[in-house]
């Protein structure tokens, strides 16, 4: 399925969409009418390290919601472990048994048992003190509620 949504159009006739074809996204731009129409098809990463400080930039990060620092880091490679991953992944070896429940876009755990000791120990300690952005990263590696 094919889906494209326009983010950004210049002064002089410039516009700029996002096209998703089969969970593949990338950024189009097409040159005004006077210089010919031409249409490029950037991949969505290169967009965002090429065109840093462009209005177009930031009104693609507007259409995405989130900051320049949130967008680089989904588009890291995943083989990077962040410390929300080590953190959630030590939690899990633990035996812990918290479950991700990530609805309308508001992120929470869920637990229908008990932690062993040592888990719950540890999330007390190391989950439950952080703030409420980076306990929600953490959350985001647990397995989730729609998995089970």
């Amino acid at each position: 399925m094919r889906e494209t949504k326009q983010f950004s159009m210049s002064a002089n006739g410039d516009r700029w969409a996002l096209d998703t074809t089969d969970g593949e996204t990338v950024v189009v731009h097409t040159g005004n009418e006077p210089s010919g129409g031409h249409q490029t098809r950037i991949p969505l990463a290169v967009f965002l390290e090429q065109s840093v400080g462009k209005p177009e930039h930031a009104a693609l990060l507007q259409v995405l919601g989130q900051s320049r620092e949130q967008v680089e880091q989904q588009l890291q490679p995943d083989e990077i472990e962040t410390p929300s991953h080590r953190t959630a992944a030590k939690y899990l070896r633990l035996g812990g048994r918290r479950l991700a429940k990530v609805d309308d876009n508001i992120v929470s755990v869920r637990a229908w048992g008990d932690d062993p000791a040592e888990a719950e120990a540890f999330w007390q300690t190391q989950v439950e003190p952080l703030d409420h952005r980076k306990r929600e990263e953490v959350f985001l590696h647990l397995p989730s509620i729609s998995d089970q």
